[in-house]
């Protein structure tokens, strides 16, 4: 029996993981779009094209797994997010804009799918990496 030895250490990257992931995130990322855009129409929405645009930053840290990401700045970017999805429907449907012009759904629809979107792929995307990125309880969250 021969002893089957591979040399390929721990943390090396794949060159096919790392062309087919190139190849995949712009078809990943409009896919994403696609299911947000589209999520008044059909199946889907912001919840759901969110979990798919949060699969960049998993897809990413499979090829190249570096804490070069600032954790902090997407932290605060989804809480501007998730401030304007909670002032859109105030400035838009509290104030009645939505109710008296029929035209605006369609647009506040979409809107607030977009805004959910990317608030949610914000958030998944960031718990995924400060999870991969953890270094032992008592520590402080570096990525």
């Amino acid at each position: 029996m021969s002893d089957v030895r591979h040399d390929v250490a721990y943390g090396e990257e794949s060159i096919i993981l790392k062309t087919m992931v190139g190849l995949l995130y712009p078809f990943i990322m409009l896919f994403g779009f696609s299911v947000i855009l589209n999520g008044h129409y059909t199946p889907g929405g912001g919840f759901q094209g969110g979990g798919v645009l949060a699969s960049l930053f998993v897809a990413r840290f499979v090829v190249y797994p570096v804490e070069d990401t600032d954790s902090e700045r997407l932290h605060a970017l989804q809480r501007l997010f998730l401030a304007l999805i909670i002032l859109a429907p105030a400035a838009l449907l509290f104030t009645g804009v939505v109710a008296r012009y029929e035209e605006f759904r369609s647009a506040y629809l979409t809107l607030m799918d977009i805004l959910i979107g990317v608030q949610v792929g914000l958030g998944l995307g960031v718990a995924v990496l400060r999870f991969a990125f953890f270094h032992g309880v008592g520590q402080t969250w570096h990525l």
